[in-house]
């Protein structure tokens, strides 16, 4: 048995599962509960992305401009560490801050998910 890899394409595959995009959605939505900030789902796997993006972009651009040691522990917390950040914004350098950070926030809890999800024996 393998460790599953965490490449972008078997992010983008397991993004395609239902069941992991509920898990992460659910992920997400108490790690930020863990800081009052609020994200709700529909429930909706096909526009996960769309939804939750929005809501925690705008919670991600508030910190950055008011609470820059509330966003550095959500960041702790998820386990988004400054390299990918800096590495993020060489890569996509039209994208803001907030956007960039929010994107690998999504990436890294359905990271997460695959983890556990291989641990429970799932096949991808």
């Amino acid at each position: 048995m393998n460790f599953p890899s965490l490449s972008a394409d078997e992010v983008s595959r397991a993004a395609k599962r239902e069941d992991l995009v509920r898990e992460t959605a659910e992920q997400i939505i108490k790690d930020f509960a863990g800081f009052n900030l609020e994200i709700c789902f529909s429930g909706n796997a096909v526009d996960f992305y769309q939804e939750l993006f929005g809501q925690m972009e705008k919670h991600v651009a508030n910190l950055l401009a008011r609470d820059g040691s509330k966003i550095f522990n959500l960041l702790y917390r998820i386990d988004v560490a400054p390299e990918e950040i800096d590495q993020y914004q060489k890569e996509f350098p039209g994208q803001s801050l907030s956007e960039i950070i929010t994107e690998l926030i999504i990436h890294r809890e359905l990271k997460k998910i695959m983890i556990r999800d291989y641990f429970r024996g799932s096949d991808y």
